[in-house]
């Protein structure tokens, strides 16, 4: 007898989440994995998402060799945007019966608010704000790694990175934050200068919770940074409201894991708009492929 597996990849610029379902929507498996985000490496996504993937099916005796099982997989990546990406992304052979790719944005607003209309702002490694209203999605930041993710955990490594040149060649003072930035490298400037010029955003992202444990002793210099990646949140979230259909940001989620950092210094106005999460990102990469599936039984 044939059986059906669905399957939900959350996938960022530092890691990755990926859920495995029966046809009744049972959880059978869950697991993480490395980064996903087809931006930085196509062949790197490919990589985390297989590897997690075939140990979460190990631990279900499954395999994707089984010819009596139909994979559906639904994957919310980081990096979608770029069509390139996308087009080397869903060249690569695979054993699936059905391959859905959205942006991590929009899995994670399905996930959510469980399909229905609603808003998220995820704040991790980079940050993006979706809406999506009367079936109309709307995106704000998410452009990318250095040029835009302002107040993301890689923005937040790369202004303490920044704090600490400043420091080292005396065009500012000294502080606990950039002094532990610096210990981070061992007090090695050489090794210090070689990985600034060389990281990339998942790298950058591996300073934020530096910067959010000197925020937490009310360091003034950390305060500072965390105070203004609160205000870039509040900004996509007036950015979402000023594009929406009626003008105003529906309940919105705040995902990621600097989100709950970054919480208590958002405006009243924001926060009061904030509203749990029903489900993951891998949840509602799931959601689209279900739907996906039921859209082309109804045509046919």
């Amino acid at each position: 007898m044939i059986k059906d597996i669905f399957i939900g990849v959350d996938g960022g610029g530092t890691k990755s989440k990926i859920r495995i379902e029966d046809s009744n929507g049972h959880l059978l498996a869950q697991t993480f994995a490395g980064p996903a985000n087809i931006r930085v490496s196509v062949e790197t996504a490919w990589h985390s998402i297989y590897q997690g993937l075939q140990e979460a099916l190990a631990c279900v005796q499954l395999s994707l060799k089984d010819s009596n099982t139909r994979f559906h997989v639904g994957l919310g990546l980081a990096g979608v945007e770029i069509t390139r990406a996308c087009e080397l992304f869903l060249q690569k052979p695979h054993l699936f019966t059905t391959l859905k790719l959205i942006s991590d944005a929009k899995a994670a607003c399905l996930g959510a608010h469980s399909g229905r209309d609603g808003a998220i702002i995820i704040v991790g490694t980079g940050i993006v704000g979706y809406q999506i209203e009367e079936d109309h999605p709307i995106k704000s930041s998410g452009w990318g790694f250095p040029v835009d993710d302002e107040g993301s955990g890689a923005w937040l490594g790369l202004e303490a990175a920044r704090l600490t040149c400043h420091w080292l060649d005396h065009r500012s003072e000294s502080s606990p934050l950039t002094e532990d930035i610096f210990a981070f490298f061992n007090n090695d400037i050489e090794q210090f200068i070689t990985w600034i010029n060389e990281a990339q955003s998942g790298e950058f992202a591996r300073l934020a919770p530096i910067v959010i444990n000197h925020s937490q002793q009310e360091e003034l210099v950390a305060l500072r940074l965390m105070k203004k990646a609160a205000h870039a949140v509040e900004r996509i979230g007036a950015s979402l409201a000023k594009m929406s259909v009626h003008k105003k940001l529906l309940p919105c989620c705040l995902c990621g894991g600097i989100a709950p950092f970054l919480e208590p210094y958002l405006n009243e106005e924001l926060r009061n708009n904030l509203v749990p999460k029903d489900a993951d990102a891998n949840v509602g990469a799931i959601l689209l492929v279900k739907n996906s599936l039921k859209m082309s039984e109804k045509v046919e």
